[in-house]
């Protein structure tokens, strides 16, 4: 659906352009001489509709795009949201937190990542799919699909795939959710990746024709090893932009094949009037559906009297699969430093401008006191080695951390305690049922963690 950010730890991943990613091939079938095939397009409309049991409220008309125009729409679609000045800020955030490499040009990369991929996409502003003329090369999603269905299947597939994405559109009003989230990427891209993981499994089913249990089975075996193959074969994209995108179809199919194992298609569907909260829920399926688990509520204060001169450029939520995702770059896959992530509770960051420099002021909740003084000790070691140059301090009170980077750093003996006295951090709960790793007794029996 639309085409958006990953502020600051994102980078394009909007429904429509993660979609489009995976429809690469679609227009060398359906476009011929100029013209759409018209014919092909409405069989794989009609079929669709029975496979999810959603029923279209109105025609999806096809349209061709030369490549130029394609990338004009992507940025046309960028700064219906931000600024050119925000997506500097949010690229230069995430680097000086060590998700991005340092001078990575976060509007560049994104446009860059989503012209190789594109040849069509779902519209929901003009309300239409958008086919790409002239694609000399297929995107990952060929090469990720054909090993699961004939090749001349795959394009019936991803188009199926991508006429979902209308059918959440005109029945879920999923664009409109998720524009009230643009505060919130982590929220936000639990509902692509719910939104995703519908279209993969939809448009496998399609080709499979029929739908039950052995269907998610087989696709969720397939995925499995999705992230490793696309980063292997895109190197040159930061990790910092590519991991999330395909994160929302590796975890997104997982987490929507339990909604259908447990109620069908119409378990699916209460996704989109109860959406999960958090990458955490996606990443373990068990917080949404048999022990409910929501992100604490973190609001950062108190700078605003000391950095007077400076300006709020955006705010954001990373969320475990940043986290982990930063863990991860910094340390290794599976390094056990990364494991970490997964006692998160909730975050909030304030992205902050003075002319060219930027500067970030983060404050992480975990389950526990033992997570928070882990995540503490191997990110000060992670920052320290590879962004030395970068002024940083990291502070832990309880089971929260506080994150400074930037030019603001060297004002910290006062900036913290001023942060610390004005943010407030939720009630945290702690894991019911079986333990995460780290998770220790340090938290207090009410289960609350309290910056003091």
């Amino acid at each position: 659906m639309k085409m958006r950010t990953w502020r600051p730890h994102r980078a394009m991943a909007a429904i429509a352009i993660s979609c489009a990613v995976m429809v690469a091939g679609c227009a060398y079938s359906l476009i011929s001489g100029g013209k759409v095939n018209e014919t092909l397009a409405s069989n794989i409309e009609q079929g669709i509709q029975g496979i999810r049991e959603l029923s279209f409220k109105q025609h999806v008309p096809l349209v061709l795009k030369n490549p130029d125009e394609v990338e004009q729409m992507v940025i046309a679609d960028l700064h219906r949201d931000y600024t050119d000045a925000q997506l500097d800020a949010d690229g230069k955030a995430g680097a000086m937190l060590a998700l991005f490499p340092v001078g990575m040009d976060l509007k560049a990369e994104s446009v860059k990542l989503l012209k190789s991929q594109i040849a069509g996409f779902y519209d929901p502003h003009e309300k239409q799919m958008v086919l790409v003329q002239g694609v000399a090369t297929a995107g990952f999603g060929d090469r990720m699909l054909e090993f699961m269905v004939q090749r001349d299947l795959v394009n019936d597939m991803l188009l199926a795939h991508e006429l979902t994405h209308a059918l959440q559109d005109q029945n879920f009003g999923l664009q409109d959710q998720l524009d009230k989230l643009k505060d919130s990427s982590d929220e936000e891209l639990a509902l692509k990746s719910v939104a995703e993981g519908d279209a993969t499994l939809a448009g496998f089913a399609y080709i499979a024709g029929r739908m039950d249990n052995s269907i998610a089975e087989t696709l969720n075996a397939n995925l499995k090893d999705l992230p490793e193959t696309f980063a292997a074969q895109s190197k040159d994209i930061p990790e910092g932009i590519s991991y999330p995108l395909i994160f929302q179809y590796s975890d997104g199919v997982r987490f929507v094949s339990e909604a259908y194992k447990r109620g069908g298609w119409k378990g699916v569907d209460a996704l989109y009037s109860k959406p999960p909260q958090s990458t955490q829920q996606i990443i373990d399926p068990s917080l949404y559906f048999d022990r409910p688990l929501e992100p604490v509520a973190v609001e950062v204060a108190g700078y605003q009297t000391i950095l007077k001169e400076w300006t709020n450029a955006d705010a954001d939520t990373f969320g475990e699969l940043s986290i982990q995702l930063i863990l991860q770059l910094g340390y290794g896959k599976d390094a056990p430093e990364v494991a970490v992530a997964k006692n998160w509770a909730g975050d909030r960051m304030v992205i902050l401008s003075h002319g060219a420099d930027v500067a970030v002021l983060w404050i992480t909740a975990f389950r526990d006191h033992e997570s928070a003084r882990r995540f503490e000790e191997s990110y000060r070691k992670l920052l320290d080695r590879v962004r030395a140059s970068t002024p940083h301090y990291i502070e832990r009170r309880g089971s929260a951390v506080l994150v400074i980077a930037g030019a603001v750093a060297n004002q910290s003996s006062t900036l913290a305690s001023a942060v610390w006295k004005a943010s407030k951090i939720g009630q945290v709960k702690p894991f019911a049922g079986p333990a995460h790793p780290l998770q220790a007794d340090a938290i207090g029996s009410d289960g609350v963690i309290r910056a003091q």
